[in-house]
């Protein structure tokens, strides 16, 4: 009887543990749902975005999409084109955004502590002026319809501590941003995320398309040319051709200095346009041009203007150029064995890319870095070294121990 009892009182007790386990399973299932689904922003895809509005204080980029060409225009900018990588990259980025955990606003001072005051607040009646230094950058997605998508404000990035050392200094970085994110019902709330969306900026400068040579292999020939004052015609600088597949200094006469020549095309290469120009002056002279024609049908004429400034940014005695790309599918160079489809494909290729250079470059007139000019105006032109004999201990030492003399 007694052995009897044990059992059922050992049973019950076990029943009883396997309910509290199951209870206490089922509640912690049930928080953790109910915080991830609290933790989730309110979500779109990127492709059904078609305006974007970046803002800070006094500064907005409007980026509007243009369905005709399948591309991004800076409203700022005279719709001037956008980099698309730049906008699709943030418009992934804000899609696949997941907050690590959310923080509890008790006033203006938590926002103000975290660089998340809206404009709002900032305008509102009473607000004291310290709430100016404390606005993020606030991004403004929305579709065809002009409805809004996403509402959200990018804070003060959440530092971190690198392991790296600079003597005794610990190197600081950032892992993380606090965001501020607004819903239907006007009320809003604040993340910590692990993005930093360095490049959401309010600048349009920052968003345009720079110029640049996507593909500056195989010139076929390449010249400066200049306007001395008083002359009308341009004179040839320098020139270089190709003959049997080498390349060759034309004018001036000399030897062809092909690391000097590269290195013209691989400042081309590069992004060296920094802003564009909305309304260019009318009395812009362009006096220097570079012109060069490339195996794949491409030909980019590059033309110089100096300009006193032309924007707030801008610093005195720069330069403003403005490009030309053309295309011939005609002068598109086969390829070794490569088939008659393959080739054709190609050119639709190449076809399609100048499309889309025509559209960033041709009739705009850009700021452009500083150096180009001087860098594509200098001849690649090799010159000769010849050795100095070495003064006398008596003699003073006014020569250079090396003189470089110029090929004529």
């Amino acid at each position: 009887m007694k052995k009897r009892r044990v059992l059922i009182i050992l049973f019950l007790a076990a029943v009883t543990a396997l309910a509290v386990v199951s209870e206490l399973r089922l509640r912690r299932e049930s928080a953790s749902n109910t915080a991830s689904a609290r933790l989730v922003l309110p979500e779109f895809r990127p492709e059904d975005v078609r305006s974007l509005e970046i803002s800070w204080r006094t500064q907005k980029s409007t980026l509007d999409f243009m369905p005709d060409g399948q591309y991004w225009a800076v409203k700022e900018r005279a719709g001037a084109q956008a980099a698309s990588a730049q906008v699709a990259d943030l418009l992934e980025g804000l899609a696949k955004a997941a907050p690590l955990k959310e923080l509890e606003i008790t006033g203006i001072d938590d926002y103000k502590d975290l660089n998340l005051v809206s404009p709002e607040e900032i305008a509102a009646p009473g607000a004291e002026s310290g709430l100016k230094n404390a606005e993020g950058i606030l991004a403004v997605l929305r579709d065809k319809d002009g409805a809004e998508l996403l509402r959200i404000m990018l804070g003060r990035g959440h530092t971190r501590l690198a392991s790296d050392r600079i003597g005794n200094l610990a190197v600081q970085g950032y892992d993380g941003r606090y965001i501020r994110v607004w819903y239907p019902d006007k009320s809003s709330r604040v993340f910590l995320i692990s993005r930093v969306f360095e490049k959401c900026v309010p600048n349009p400068r920052q968003w345009i398309e720079p110029l640049f040579l996507s593909k500056p292999e195989n010139p076929v020939y390449a010249r400066f040319q200049r306007k001395r004052p008083g002359v009308e015609t341009a004179s040839i600088v320098w020139f270089v051709n190709t003959a049997k597949d080498k390349f060759q200094l034309v004018i001036p006469q000399g030897e062809l200095d092909l690391d000097a020549f590269s290195q013209k095309f691989s400042a081309l290469a590069a992004p060296f346009s920094v802003d564009l120009v909305n309304f260019p002056p009318d009395d812009l002279k362009f006096n220097d041009s570079f012109q060069t024609v490339m195996g794949d049908g491409f030909a980019y004429l590059l033309e110089f203007a100096r300009v006193d400034s032309v924007s707030e940014e801008a610093e005195t005695d720069v330069y403003a150029g403005r490009m030309t790309v053309s295309f011939d599918p005609d002068n598109v160079h086969r390829l070794i064995g490569e088939p008659d489809d393959v080739f054709e494909h190609r050119k639709k290729q190449l076809a399609a890319r100048a499309e889309y250079e025509k559209r960033t470059a041709n009739g705009r007139v850009f700021l452009l870095k500083t150096g180009l000019l001087e860098l594509l105006a200098q001849p690649p032109v090799k010159t000769l070294t010849t050795a100095v004999p070495r003064t006398s201990a008596t003699t003073a030492p006014s020569a250079g121990k090396n003189a470089e003399k110029k090929e004529e």
